[in-house]
């Protein structure tokens, strides 16, 4: 049976639900990549502090393919799978062919060579696919900046598809989600745009 809620009661069960969880996914999401930023400065003596800018999108984009390096067949030590990270985060957000050059010189010094064409190729799937995904719902992105600028959401796209099911008020879950992600700090899209993108994507995909 199907129960109906009005849009203040809506507002109530996504406060209630958990007030904290959006924002501590993407304090969780920033704090990995100041970690990385972090590991690569005391191992490599690389300054990546700019990638910071980015708020929790970076984090958000290299997560899933950390997991992806350490659920494979690739057998690298913690000093060697940051090195490939940043290699993978500055080729994406970092648009500094200077310091490109030094992470591939490392890389190449390391022997990681083919290991970081390999988890290039999947970031670049992932990207593609995360575009086809947004596209899907009719999200505008102009250029590829705003594409990464968004890649916070992946990792908890399914939690805000399973936080929007007990309505089907799209622009009040919209706007409800895009307040607490933005309330975290670290997100970098304005609220407006958060809030129509997150619209779009709950209205494809709980119909």
């Amino acid at each position: 049976m199907d129960f109906l809620i009005n849009e203040s009661q809506l507002r109530v069960i996504l406060q209630e639900q958990d007030q904290s969880k959006m924002s501590d996914y993407m304090k969780e999401m920033y704090s990995y990549t100041d970690g990385l930023v972090d590991r690569a400065k005391k191992i490599y003596g690389l300054n990546l502090k700019l990638l910071l800018t980015w708020g929790a999108s970076v984090g958000g984009f290299v997560l899933p393919l950390s997991n992806f390096i350490k659920t494979g067949r690739f057998e690298l030590n913690e000093a060697e799978q940051t090195l490939i990270l940043v290699g993978i985060a500055c080729s994406v957000f970092y648009d500094n062919s200077r310091m490109l050059k030094l992470i591939y010189k490392k890389i190449k010094e390391h022997g990681l060579e083919e290991t970081f064409k390999e988890v290039l190729i999947k970031s670049k799937n992932l990207k593609n696919s995360f575009s086809r995904f947004l596209s899907s719902a009719n999200v505008t992105i102009s250029s590829s900046l705003d594409l990464v600028a968004y890649s916070f959401l992946i990792p908890i796209i399914t939690d805000i598809l399973e936080a929007s099911t007990t309505n089907g008020n799209f622009e009040a879950i919209g706007k409800t989600i895009a307040k607490r992600l933005v309330a975290s700090g670290v997100v970098i899209v304005s609220q407006a745009l958060l809030s129509d993108a997150i619209k779009k994507l709950i209205k494809k995909f709980t119909r």
